[in-house]
């Protein structure tokens, strides 16, 4: 009966772990790939180690083989969350059959954290409006200068919603917050201001 058992088991996890590897070659990018072979190789290994721990019977190797499965079902989620928010920051493309990215405007650019606002959700609410992510270059005329100096609202009639200065983010800022070299301003206004803030900004003429 425990021959029968474990070797049930183990036609379990070589299926698990076929499909895994059809899942590798037949997945369209990398994020449906790894969800994929993750799930399926994980219950793979833990079908695999729960027929070595039925076959043998003994103490020592269930408790190893019971061990190694806990680890793999607790390691194996984290790497892949690990790997995926990696790659989706450092631009790795989504499938093109991809309909919606829910990340997209969720994340700050600067911390790598999850925003409060959802900027895509603020863009359909204000469909005339874009928001805009633009770096003060360190010869900009702006650098030095407070918010209130540069008059981004007056002159181009936008908003800046924050102000990201390595992994500290200034909501709302005030017009006293003076800009700095490296700055990432977060701006929302019309689209075709937001070009002119941006082509501004690389000619050296803001401020």
């Amino acid at each position: 009966m425990r021959e029968v058992i474990s070797g049930v088991l183990v036609l379990i996890g070589a299926a698990f772990m076929l499909l895994a590897g059809v899942g590798i070659l037949r997945m369209p990018d990398l994020y449906t790939r790894m969800s994929a072979t993750t799930k399926v190789a994980t219950l793979g290994v833990g079908s695999t180690l729960l027929a070595v721990a039925v076959y043998f019977g003994e103490l020592g190797i269930v408790t190893r083989a019971l061990a190694t499965v806990a680890f793999v079902f607790l390691t194996a989620p984290v790497a892949a969350h690990m790997i995926g928010r990696v790659s989706y920051f450092i631009g790795v493309p989504l499938c093109q059959a991809t309909a919606v990215d829910e990340l997209r405007g969720h994340y700050d650019p600067c911390t790598h954290e999850l925003e409060s606002v959802c900027f895509s959700e603020l863009e359909r609410q204000l469909p005339n409006m874009q928001v805009g992510r633009l770096r003060i270059p360190d010869g900009a005329t702006a650098v030095g200068r407070t918010l209130a100096e540069v008059a981004l609202r007056q002159r181009y009639n936008v908003n800046v919603l924050a102000v990201c200065r390595g992994s500290y983010t200034i909501p709302n800022p005030d017009g006293d917050v003076r800009l700095l070299p490296g700055d990432e301003l977060i701006i929302i206004g019309p689209p075709e201001r937001l070009d002119d803030v941006a082509e501004a900004l690389r000619e050296g003429s803001v401020g």
